[in-house]
Formats: structure tokens, sequence, C-alpha cells
């Protein structure tokens, strides 16, 4: 007597296995077949800054989950480096193909979106400090929007003068209009705060001139300059002043802020997070988190369909609203200045927004 065979039957099996593949391959599909959008950074994700963008861009594609999201960032102090991250990104881009460029900031902008402004695709958003040229808000195509960086001059002069109301800098009614200065380095950013302070309609404050300073001997002239002609000062982008090779970016930056501390004991305020870090007071900045926001609105929307059936309430090219207001404290203390209440609010909101590391 022949003892039966205790087997599997075949179909059973084999159904399950092919539901098994059926369902990775639909996976792997839908996963495959959703927007994708590669943000692309110029600096590291360290900078409060760059942490602001981040949050706007997470709060509208955190809520989308049917967005792919990448993000690549560029360390812009070391051209080696950034050389060899330029050409990476443009490799994982033709592997991954992705629906929208998101660039942040002058550098993405000019050396990785500037690559595929001739076509169609990938639709290209940009956000941040353009470059010099505004190579992607002045190249003509439906593919390529974005907003742009703007310094919020009115509530700069308007805070400005409050500080100087409130400190003890001056005990007595001043005979003339406050006189405000602008400091600066030559770089693309520096170029559109000194575009933005000659064109601004001043209402309280007399403008007494731009100081643009390509070197430090430029930095401490204008400096004593400044401290001469000047009852307020504006400190505007400095990173691009050349320092001495030993030194690393960010101990040369507190170098030049701590010049500026010492040479000028009138009320002062930044245009820069980073400046704010480095010992200066006050910053007044152009919202990060709005234009992160902004930027990734319009990204989910051109995903989702052509560029020309795009339309945003702010147009194609916008420019940026808000503002963030970022105080150094123990600065603030030593130099005997304060703030009202309103911009006391205004500046929690932004520390944490920014990540609280500079107040």
């Amino acid at each position: 007597m022949v003892a039966a065979q205790n087997t599997s039957p075949f179909w059973p099996r084999f159904w399950i296995v092919a539901a098994a593949m059926a369902l990775v391959a639909g996976l792997v599909w839908s996963g495959a077949s959703r927007p994708s959008v590669l943000v692309v950074h110029s600096q590291n994700e360290r900078i409060p800054w760059i942490r602001g963008i981040d949050a706007g861009i997470d709060r509208v594609i955190d809520q989308s989950s049917a967005i792919r999201l990448q993000r690549i960032y560029l360390y812009g102090h070391s051209e080696e480096r950034v050389s060899t991250q330029i050409v990476q990104a443009h490799g994982l881009i033709a592997r991954w193909r992705p629906d929208v460029l998101l660039l942040v900031d002058d550098l993405a902008q000019a050396r990785v979106g500037g690559a595929y402004v001739a076509g169609d695709r990938p639709q290209i958003v940009y956000s941040g400090i353009e470059d010099a040229q505004r190579t992607l808000a002045r190249t003509p195509g439906t593919h390529i929007r974005g907003i742009a960086e703007r310094t919020p001059w009115g509530i700069v002069e308007r805070s400005l003068l409050r500080l100087t109301e409130l400190s003890d800098a001056q005990v007595q009614e001043p005979a003339h209009p406050r006189r405000i200065a602008l400091i600066s380095d030559a770089g693309p950013a520096a170029d559109e705060e000194a575009r933005g302070f000659a064109s601004h309609r001043w209402q309280g404050a007399q403008p007494v001139g731009v100081w643009r300073c390509a070197t430090l001997d430029q930095w401490q002239q204008a400096l004593g300059e400044i401290a001469q002609q000047a009852d307020m000062v504006v400190i505007g982008d400095y990173r691009n002043l050349p320092g001495p090779g030993n030194l690393s970016a960010s101990v040369w930056r507190r170098l030049l802020a701590q010049a500026a501390l010492e040479r000028l004991k009138i009320p002062m305020t930044a245009l820069s997070a980073y400046a704010v870090s480095d010992g200066i007071p006050m910053g007044i900045l152009p919202s990060p988190f709005e234009q992160g926001e902004v930027a990734a609105q319009m990204a989910v929307q051109v995903s989702r369909s052509s560029g020309s059936e795009f339309s945003a309430e702010r147009g194609q090219h916008a420019l940026t609203q808000d503002f963030a207001l970022v105080v150094n404290r123990r600065q603030m203390e030593l130099r005997r200045l304060s703030i009202g209440a309103m911009d006391a609010y205004y500046a929690r909101v932004s520390g944490r927004l920014l990540g609280g590391g500079v107040q």
C-alpha cells in the first residue's frame, strides 16, 4: 500500500503570489505616478533662514501626501564643493525627472535652474534672493514662476524710529529728521537692498547714503563715516566681504559685526537673521516662511496642471509682503535698546518660525 503524498494545492499558492505581485506593482506605479518636486537650496540646512523656508514648504506639501518631495542643500562657501554638488544635482534631475524644480536663492536659481529655462520641462519655481541678472524672473516662458524677496523698508523705517524713541540713545528730540544710512558688501543680496533703500519713500527718516564695501578697509572706513553722518544705521548683507583664509566664514562674519558694534553707538538693525546671530541687536527681513509657503503652493499647483493653466492671486512673478523680526536679547540689553509690545510679539512669532536660535 502506497501512502498518499501531502502536497499543497498549486493554484491557491499561485493566486496568492500573483496578488502580492500585483499589489507591489500597483504601489510602485502609484508612487511613480505621483507629482514630484525637487527643492534645491543655495545654503545648508543649519541656517535659520533656510529652516524658515523649509517650514513654509512643509506646511503646504506635508498636507499634500500626493507629492513626492526631495531636497538638496548646496554649501556656498566652497566653490569646489558647490561645483561637485551642482553636477550631482543635474544628474539627479536627469534620472528622477521631477515635475517641478523649486530653487531657493541666487546660487540655485542661476547655476541649477538656468540650465532648464530653454525648454518647457521641468516646471520651475523660484524663491528668495535673486541672482544679479534675475535669470529666472526675466526669462519668458509659462513654465517659470516664483516669489522674490524684497526688503520691507517701510517696516525697517518704522521699527528703527520706534527703537530710537524707546531707547536711551537720544535723550533730546533732534532738530532734524533722524538720518539713516545703509552699509553692506557688494554682493547680489546687497544689490536688492541698495535699490530698495534708494527707491523707498521715507516718511520720518532722512537717508544720507549707501556704503557698499568690497574690502575690510572699505568696511572700516564706511563705519567711521557713518558714525559722523547718521543717527541710525541699517546693516545689510556682508557675507561676501572676503576674509583671511585661516578663518571660517562664521568667525569672519562675527568679526565684521563686532567692528560695527564698536564703531557705531547709534540704533541699528540688520536685514538678515545671521547678522543677529553675529551680534547685531535686531534684524528685520522678508519672511522666509512666506517665501517657502507661496513657492510650495505654486509648485503643487503646476505639478497638477500645465503651466498655461497656472493662476495665482499674486501672479506669475510675486514679491514678498510679510516680514520677520528677530532680536539678540543680550545685545539689546547691553546697548540699552528696547522695542514696543507689537514688535516684541513679532519677534516671538519670528523666533518660533526660525527655530528660536537668534533670540
